[in-house]
C-alpha cells in the first residue's frame, strides 16, 4: 500500500466511515438504503455518487455533498466526469471506476486540493462501489478535508 492510501485510511473520519460501511454492508457494497440509514446521517456531506453512463463511457455526479462543494468552490451534481476539469487523469478514473463496478478492491487516496491562488486543502477518499436496487451501478466517494 503506498503511504497516500496508508494516510487516507488512517484518516480518523474515513476510518470511521470505512468500520460503519463493513458492520452494515457484509458483502463490503454499501446501498443507498444503508447511507438513508441514522448511523450514516453525520457522513452524508461527505459523500459522492458516480452513476455508470455506458452509452457516454462516463460518469454522472448524481451526488456531490455539501462538504465536498464547500471545498471544491463548485457544485459538480448533474455532472459527467468528463466535464469536470480532469484532463489527464480522466482516463485513468474511468477506468478505476469501471474495475469497482466489476468487482475490484475499494481504492484509496489522498492529494492536496489548490483552492485558490496558493490555499491549499489536504483530502483523503475511499472509493467502492454502490449498490442500488440490487444492482451495482454506481461508486461511492467518501472524502474528508483537513
Amino acid at each position: 500500500m503506498n503511504y497516500k492510501a496508508r494516510a487516507a485510511i488512517e484518516h480518523p473520519f474515513l476510518n470511521e466511515f470505512i468500520n460503519l460501511v463493513d458492520a452494515t454492508a457484509p458483502d463490503g457494497i454499501p446501498s443507498t438504503t444503508i447511507l438513508l440509514s441514522e448511523p450514516f446521517t453525520k457522513f452524508r456531506h461527505n459523500l459522492i455518487i458516480y452513476r455508470h453512463e455506458p452509452d457516454l463511457k462516463d460518469f454522472r455526479v448524481i451526488l456531490f455533498g455539501t462538504e465536498v462543494v464547500e471545498s471544491y468552490g463548485e457544485d459538480w451534481s448533474g455532472r459527467l466526469l468528463s466535464e469536470v476539469g480532469f484532463e489527464k487523469g480522466y482516463e485513468i478514473i474511468y477506468q478505476v471506476n469501471l474495475e469497482l463496478l466489476d468487482g475490484g478492491a475499494r481504492t484509496a487516496d489522498s492529494g492536496n486540493l489548490k483552492r485558490h491562488f496558493s490555499d491549499y486543502k489536504s483530502w483523503h477518499e475511499i472509493k467502492m462501489p454502490l449498490r442500488r436496487n440490487g444492482e451495482v451501478t454506481e461508486i461511492l466517494v467518501f472524502m474528508c478535508f483537513s
